[in-house]
């Protein structure tokens, strides 16, 4: 543990940089915030965050105010956009899943932009990115403290113990998800999420129970909105400068990003 801390606090040139970055974001929100203030308010997320802030202590506002909004943007935008980055790549490597899932937005839409109920219909679409979630969860594990001693089957776990759950390895497991765990098969989804394994309590892009991701439903939107767009208008594959290297940060990446050869329709 000790050894951990020294790491942290070690002026190397990754911790300088880090340093460095992190005060540059943090000078950047609080300038927007004194914009806000020097403004008329607006009734969003923002101003939800400041109103908020007055029932923190007056050392804390700040550093309450920056987090908050450090949060919400990794939580609401880069979950997302890397989640459409891997749908992306695995409909660019399965042409037959592209256009099927083509075939549906045009077929639903019309040449329309998605609204609602065109949204619901796509049931394809819903599979595809079901799938892909599991396949690449935008977190690659979560954790939970024991408030008490409990005992789950046959493990005994003391009160104080951090439990890490290692969402990957649970969304390709064999014995949960059959044989061809490990391969995109958007089909799995066809009865739902609760058909689609031996143990669908194991299926966590989202998190679970009282834990359950409150972007979840927004997410889900977005994705569909912003592929079946794409769809409508590209036709699209690998390149063959892509490298399949998933990284594992905070969020379960493409180390080297995704390169696609785009068509116009």
């Amino acid at each position: 543990m000790s050894m951990v801390f020294i790491g942290l606090i070690c002026p190397s040139k990754n911790n300088r940089e880090m340093w460095k970055l992190k005060k540059e974001v943090g000078s950047l929100i609080l300038k927007a915030v004194k914009e806000r203030k020097e403004a008329e308010s607006e009734n969003d997320l923002l101003q939800m965050i400041l109103e908020g802030a007055n029932e923190v202590r007056p050392h804390s506002i700040d550093s309450f105010i920056v987090d908050n909004c450090k949060n919400i943007y990794f939580a609401g935008h880069e979950t997302t956009a890397t989640t459409a980055s891997w749908i992306l790549m695995l409909l660019a490597s399965h042409l037959e899943w592209q256009n099927r899932v083509r075939d549906e937005v045009i077929e639903v839409c019309g040449g329309s932009l998605p609204d609602f109920d065109m949204l619901r219909k796509m049931r394809t679409l819903t599979m595809v990115i079901q799938e892909a979630l599991r396949l690449y969860p935008p977190a690659p594990l979560v954790t939970r403290s024991a408030l008490r001693s409990t005992k789950l089957g046959e493990l005994n776990i003391p009160k104080g113990v951090n439990l890490w759950i290692p969402i990957i390895i649970l969304h390709q497991d064999p014995e949960i998800w059959g044989p061809e765990a490990n391969k995109f098969n958007p089909h799995r989804f066809s009865h739902g999420i609760g058909k689609a394994c031996k143990f669908p309590q194991v299926y966590l892009p989202f998190g679970t129970a009282p834990r359950t991701c409150v972007g979840q439903n927004f997410a889900m939107v977005e994705l569909k909105i912003l592929v079946s767009v794409i769809l409508s208008k590209f036709s699209f594959t690998l390149s063959s400068t892509y490298k399949h290297s998933p990284a594992f940060h905070l969020v379960i990446e493409p180390n080297h990003g995704v390169y696609l050869l785009m068509k116009k329709l």
